[in-house]
């Protein structure tokens, strides 16, 4: 085929993809699973090769991928179950006092989002966020914003959340490289964010909700209770012997250090040296969760008073919800080899490349419009990365730009989400926000934060490309 059908072919396999996610409700995992088959159909892959070309992307996916989200997620569970982020978040709040209650949510939730996925740590920390708008009343948005914006701005640049993950692996980007250079626009980007939002609580509206019959039922479900001696608040979780938040704060940290230890003995020590060598064993992405989850079940479980029986349950829950997760990572990586396989990823590049445009701008683009197409950013950023990596490839790019183009993808995943995005659904009902509301504030600042997130890496693109 020519380089022009090929090309084609490419939009026109990313166009179904979003019809079936946002037309048909498709899943995910299945849209892009049928897709990558017909894909590899109509390419001119030979029937008998058509399986084995997909079961090989989706295996070379998740063979670090999977092991990198899962212990993510049994770490997120544990924090969550011993009350760690209740711990955090009411710390802060005694540290910042009432006035400065939004920046300590703020910060409370840019910490807990580290490790715990954005959906889950949203649904743990909104009844402590209802808790503190019911105390201290006034205009819902003021609680609410910074709590989503922090997690949200984790869940799309830091691993080890699926998206940034399944992207790096993609884009065979280095894990410790996207993590060392993510952590500065995801600071930039949760500062904006923080500052700014108070120019939207002075012009939009959003009262405080009240207990009810659907609030109670909710609060029950995420193991919250009422305060008995005023029915008007709430009070947080009744956890025995809460952890102390400079542990929380060490666990969820030492598995980072980790990480950074092996990317940086990489770049600075020579190889065969034992240093950098041991340094790198434990601080491969998978190795260095495992060691953060084995210490956080000691300390947060056993020595709390959890029985191996209670810690299995723990663990065990932690599976469930990262099970589409990682079947969706898995079904990128098979539609991304398909597209390698047949050839339409280096004609897509070769286009991308004649167009002239940054591939940091590029990769962001990109990302943000599929984002604001199917609502996803974990689809948006796996859908995205193997259109990217030939072009990356292809200008012989350094690791340092590499993982940073992997992390501007990211950032662009974060732009333009609306009513298509499950996050903005789960965060306007249970906070009783407005549609109209939320799209006059939530939308626009998830957009233009974005946009700060990508002129960030920008800004670090020329420093990544003196010190490769």
């Amino acid at each position: 085929m020519t380089p022009t059908t090929l090309v084609l072919l490419g939009i026109a396999a990313v166009a179904v993809i979003l019809a079936l996610i946002i037309k048909a409700k498709a899943h995910p995992f299945l849209a892009l699973l049928v897709v990558s088959v017909a894909l590899a159909l109509v390419a001119g892959i030979p029937l008998a090769e058509v399986v084995p070309t997909l079961t090989a992307g989706m295996g070379k996916t998740l063979g670090s991928v999977a092991i990198i989200v899962t212990l993510g997620a049994m770490m997120g569970r544990i924090i969550e179950v011993s009350g760690g982020a209740d711990a955090l978040a009411k710390t802060m709040l005694d540290k910042f006092g009432p006035r400065k209650a939004p920046w300590a949510l703020g910060l409370a939730s840019f910490i807990f989002g580290i490790p715990v996925f954005v959906d889950v740590a949203l649904i743990v920390l909104i009844p402590i966020v209802l808790s503190v708008g019911r105390r201290l009343q006034g205009n819902m948005l003021t609680y609410a914003l910074p709590t989503v914006m922090a997690l949200l701005t984790m869940h799309v640049v830091m691993p080890p959340h699926p998206g940034i993950v399944g992207g790096a692996e993609l884009m065979g980007a280095n894990v410790g490289m996207v993590l060392m250079l993510a952590i500065i626009p995801a600071i930039v980007m949760w500062l904006v964010a923080q500052v700014t939002i108070p120019f939207f609580t002075r012009r939009v509206f959003s009262p405080v909700p009240m207990i009810d019959p659907l609030a109670q039922a909710e609060m029950k479900a995420t193991g919250v209770q009422e305060d008995s001696e005023d029915p008007e608040t709430q009070s947080f979780p009744a956890i025995k012997n809460p952890p102390k938040t400079s542990t929380v704060i060490t666990l969820i940290v030492i598995p980072l250090l980790l990480i950074m230890s092996s990317t940086v003995s990489a770049m600075t020590l020579p190889e065969g040296n034992a240093a950098r060598t041991f340094l790198g064993f434990i601080g491969a992405s998978p190795m260095a969760l495992l060691i953060g989850v084995i210490i956080s079940m000691v300390v947060l479980g056993y020595r709390r008073g959890w029985g191996l029986a209670q810690t299995e349950d723990v663990i065990n829950s932690s599976l469930p919800p990262v099970a589409a997760v990682i079947l969706i990572t898995g079904a990128g990586g098979t539609f991304g080899h398909v597209l390698a396989t047949t050839g339409i990823a280096d004609a897509v590049a070769d286009m991308l490349a004649a167009s002239g445009l940054h591939i940091l701008f590029l990769g962001w683009l990109m990302a943000a419009l599929i984002r604001a197409a199917q609502g996803s950013a974990t689809v948006a950023t796996l859908t995205t990365a193997p259109l990217i990596a030939p072009l990356a490839a292809s200008l012989e790019l350094p690791a340092l730009q590499i993982a940073l183009v992997t992390v501007a993808i990211g950032i662009g995943s974060m732009a333009l989400s609306h009513v298509n995005d499950s996050l903005f659904w789960v965060w306007s009902r249970y906070n009783k926000i407005d549609v109209s509301t939320g799209l006059k504030t939530y939308t626009i600042i998830t957009t233009y934060t974005s946009i700060v997130g990508f002129l960030v890496a920008l800004v670090l693109w020329p420093v990544a490309g003196m010190l490769s």
